[in-house]
C-alpha cells in the first residue's frame, strides 16, 4: 500500500513530489537518519528531492549518494562510528544508562564534555591553535575528518546523477546570504559542498568555494522548507520535514535549561517564518486567481494581463508539509544537547525519529485531516 497518499482535498489526479527537507543539529542528526530508516521501511514510492543544512546535508548526501537498500545501512554505519562511550569502564560492568535519572544525566553530560575536549573522530577534531594562520578564520575545531568520511561513503558520481534531486544550504559569511546548490539546477555536488554547509561558526572553520567563504546553512535557513514549496510546477507536493528544534517548549527552571530554549527558538522559528511566508503567498495566489475570474475575458486576453496572470499562477501547486519535531528529553544535556554522541543517547534519537515518521506515515494512511493553512496549503504536526 501507498503510505504516502495526499491529504483529503487535494486534487490527486495529479503525481506527486515527494520530498524530505532535513534540518541542522549536530548530534541530533540521529534523530533525522532514523525517521529516514522508517520511511524507506515503509515501502513508499522513492523520494524526488532531498534537501538539508548542516546536518541534514550530511544525511541528504549519505541518502542521495548509496543505492537504495544500503542507504539506512551506511546512516547507521556513519552514526555508530562517530559515537563515543564516556564512561567505557561503568559501562562494561553494568551497561549503557537508563533513559532518564541522575545516572543518565550524568553520562549524557560526561559525554558532551568529551566531545567539546576531545573531538569526535569521523567527524572533527580540535584545533591546536583556534587562531589560524594568516587568511584562515579562526575556528575551535576542524572538520578535515568529516570530508574525508564523506569521501569514503558518499558516491558523489550517484549523488549528482539526477536519480533524486539534492539541494544543501549553505551561507556567505561574508555577504550574508544564503548560498544554495542544487543538482535540479546543475549544480555538482561535492563533499566539501556538505562539509561547508556544516561549519557553524565559530566553532568550525568555513570553506571557500568558487571565490566565497560558506559556512553552515543554518546561520540563513536551519530547515531549507522554501527550496520545496517555492518550485514551480503543476505536480502537487508531499514534504516531509524534520525539524530538529522546537519552537514549543516549556518553561525554563534552570540558566541552563533557558540556554538551551534559547537555542531552540534561534532555529526553530526560522521554519515557523518559512511556513507563515508561504501562507501568505498561497493566500495571494488564491485571491488573485478569484480576482482573475471576475474580470472579462477581454481584459483577460489581453497580453500584459494574460502573462501577469500566468506569472501568479506559476508554482500554484497544492502541498502537505509533514513536520516531524524533536522533542528533547528532560535528562538531555541542556544547551549541550547538540554534541552528546554517547551511544545510548544516540540510539534513543534514532528510535525517536523511527518511531515519529512511523506515527507520521499511520496518520498519512489513516487519512487524518491536516490543518489548512492556506487554500493549497496544509500542514500536519507530528510532534
Amino acid at each position: 500500500m501507498d503510505m504516502m497518499q495526499p491529504s483529503p482535498g487535494l486534487a490527486q489526479e495529479n503525481r506527486q513530489t515527494r520530498a524530505l527537507v532535513l534540518s541542522g543539529g549536530i548530534a541530533l542528526g540521529a534523530f533525522e537518519a532514523g525517521a529516514y530508516a522508517a520511511l524507506e521501511a515503509a515501502g513508499g514510492p522513492p523520494l524526488d528531492w532531498l534537501a538539508g543544512a548542516s546536518a541534514g546535508a550530511v544525511a541528504a548526501a549519505l541518502i542521495a549518494g548509496n543505492p537504495p537498500g544500503q542507504r539506512v545501512e551506511r546512516l547507521r554505519e556513519f552514526w555508530e562510528g562517530v559515537a563515543g562511550d564516556p564512561t567505557p569502564a561503568t559501562t562494561f560492568l553494568l551497561g549503557l544508562p537508563p533513559a532518564e535519572g541522575a545516572w543518565r544525566r550524568s553520562y549524557n553530560q560526561a559525554a558532551v564534555v568529551q566531545s567539546l575536549m576531545l573531538g569526535r573522530p569521523g567527524l572533527y577534531r580540535p584545533r591546536l591553535a583556534p587562531t589560524p594562520q594568516i587568511g584562515q578564520v579562526p575556528a575551535l575545531y576542524d572538520l578535515e575528518p568529516l570530508l574525508e568520511r564523506l569521501r569514503r561513503m558518499v558516491d558523489f558520481g550517484r549523488l549528482n546523477s539526477g536519480e533524486t534531486r539534492v539541494a544543501i544550504a549553505t551561507t556567505d559569511v561574508v555577504s550574508g546570504e544564503r548560498v544554495v546548490f542544487d543538482t535540479g539546477r546543475g549544480a555538482r555536488i561535492g563533499p566539501e559542498h556538505v562539509v561547508a554547509s556544516s561549519a557553524l561558526l565559530p566553532l568550525f572553520a568555513p570553506i571557500e568555494i568558487e571565490g566565497r567563504l560558506l559556512a553552515d546553512g543554518g546561520l540563513s535557513s536551519n530547515v531549507p522548507l522554501d527550496l520545496v514549496l517555492d518550485e514551480p510546477g503543476a505536480e502537487d507536493v508531499l514534504c516531509f520535514v524534520v525539524e530538529l528544534f522546537a519552537p514549543m517548549g516549556s518553561r525554563p527552571r534552570t540558566l541552563a535549561a533557558s540556554a538551551s530554549r534559547a537555542g531552540d527558538l534561534a532555529f526553530g522559528n526560522q521554519t515557523r517564518r518559512i511556513l507563515e511566508g508561504r501562507v501568505r503567498e498561497h493566500r495571494l495566489r488564491a485571491l488573485v486567481a478569484e480576482l482573475a475570474e471576475r474580470l472579462p475575458e477581454a481584459v483577460r486576453a489581453e497580453p500584459e494581463v494574460a502573462a501577469r496572470l500566468r506569472e501568479a499562477a506559476e508554482g500554484a501547486h497544492a502541498a502537505t508539509v509533514v513536520m516531524l519535531g524533536y522533542r528533547a528529553g528532560l535528562d538531555e544535556a541542556g544547551l549541550g544537547k547538540a554534541f552528546d554522541f554517547s551511544p545510548a543517547t544516540l540510539r534513543d534519537r534514532w528510535r525517536a525519529g523511527e518511531a515519529r515518521m512511523r506515527e507520521a506515515l499511520g496518520r498519512l494512511e489513516a487519512g487524518e485531516a491536516s490543518d489548512a493553512l492556506a487554500p493549497g496549503l496544509r500542514v500536519l504536526q507530528v510532534a
